[in-house]
């Protein structure tokens, strides 16, 4: 009985003591000297320790991530962006497409290569006249005969519209739309070179007359027979594609696609050498061309 009555009592003294020990027990815990400051980190660490079904007053993505993330891609591809940029300076399409990936990428605004590409950017698209201005004329009446077929019709409503034209350029393009038709739905290659030079004549730096005229090349090539003066035929083409490039940024991209694709065309060094022909001669081409070209071989 003696040793019950010291149990109870022992076990009511403890009772009585655990409430008072709760406050001594939470002052013995210390916080580190950065809890509780927030941190652009400390808040991405927490987003992501934070699974599914938790909420943190912050974004999963903090900003500081963002930006680190976002220059560290920046400065990852700009070696390779710059490559493609010396190669292709002065194509308003290529130069346009790193741009816009510099800065998707999050390259700032101050970096020097973005900078530079801004400037080269803003002088290529100065060079470039309003669409308006460049493109072919629309005129429904044509645009309805082509379209039904009718491309005699089409043509002679061209010529008239010329006839009444006093602006250059528009009759350039009155020219160039009939060499179109002729080349491509008429197949009347002659008649379409003689439009398309008059065309370029009229509308100098308008870089399509000269993809045209190159295309109606390719095509008259295909008469010339020998291998040798179908060559020549295919460099004659080239230099105009070129000459397209160099004055009309617009159709950088398809002379360059033309030109790549007939590097295996040109003429052959030993057809040259057996006509005593040496790189940098000027050599006429016949096919109807009638042109003098600068040789070149592969």
């Amino acid at each position: 009985m003696k040793y019950l009555e010291l149990f109870l009592l022992l076990f009511v003294f403890l009772g009585l003591g655990i409430a008072p020990l709760y406050p001594v027990i939470g002052i013995a815990y210390v916080p580190s000297p950065v809890e509780g400051i927030r941190t652009p980190l400390t808040e991405y660490l927490d987003s992501q320790r934070c699974g599914p079904g938790h909420h943190l007053g912050h974004k999963s993505k903090s900003a500081f991530y963002d930006v680190k993330l976002r220059s560290f891609d920046c400065e990852y591809y700009t070696q390779e962006l710059e490559e493609l940029y010396t190669t292709n300076i002065d194509d308003f399409e290529t130069v346009a497409y790193i741009l816009e990936q510099l800065k998707s990428l999050g390259c700032l605004e101050t970096d020097p290569m973005l900078k530079m590409i801004q400037a080269q950017y803003d002088l290529l698209q100065a060079a470039i006249k309003p669409e308006a201005e460049r493109d072919p004329l629309s005129n429904s009446e044509v645009d309805q005969a082509i379209q039904e077929g009718n491309y005699h019709e089409a043509i002679r409503l061209l010529n008239v519209a010329m006839d009444g034209e006093t602006d250059g350029f528009k009759k350039g393009m009155y020219s160039f739309q009939i060499a179109s038709i002729q080349y491509k739905e008429l197949g009347l290659f002659e008649q379409a070179r003689n439009n398309a030079r008059r065309a370029a004549e009229l509308a100098s730096d308008f870089g399509k007359t000269y993809l045209l005229l190159g295309d109606i090349y390719l095509k008259m090539s295909r008469n010339c027979g020998e291998s040798w003066q179908e060559r020549l035929a295919v460099l004659a083409a080239i230099e105009k594609y070129e000459h397209a490039r160099n004055i009309d940024t617009t159709v950088v991209i398809e002379a360059n696609r033309r030109i790549l694709n007939l590097k295996g065309s040109l003429p052959l060094r030993e057809d040259g050498f057996q006509r005593s022909v040496n790189p940098g001669d000027k050599v006429f081409v016949p096919c109807g061309i009638d042109e003098t070209i600068t040789v070149r071989f592969q």
